[in-house]
């Protein structure tokens, strides 16, 4: 799945961008280092959006409670959260940023 709107050069190191697609919600984060990863739009506390997310030391902090979850894997690292994220794998190809959304 490619999600037009959103190009690798949209995606500064340390920042995420929360996108919306066919219903669901999704984080697209790219790390200190570069490397591109997308999680669940929603936090799993409140089912909140996680717009506004940002990146700290390998980790998302939602913006609404301070829950941590790990950008590589999606799992919780802090509460108010217990329970994690899903991770999807991601690649950038053509100047967009695909998602596997395969189970």
């Amino acid at each position: 799945m490619t999600f037009t709107p959103v190009t690798p050069s949209d995606i500064a190191p340390g920042t995420t961008r929360f996108v919306q697609h066919d219903g669901a919600a999704f984080l697209i984060v790219r790390d200190a280092d570069g490397s591109v990863h997308a999680l669940d739009g929603l936090c799993s506390h409140a089912l909140l959006p996680l717009e506004g997310a940002r990146v700290r030391r390998g980790h998302i902090l939602c913006p609404h409670h301070g829950a941590r979850f790990d950008i590589t894997t999606g799992a919780a690292k802090g509460p108010p959260a217990y329970c994690g994220l899903t991770h999807y794998p991601t690649q950038e190809k053509d100047g967009m940023i695909e998602l596997d959304l395969k189970p």
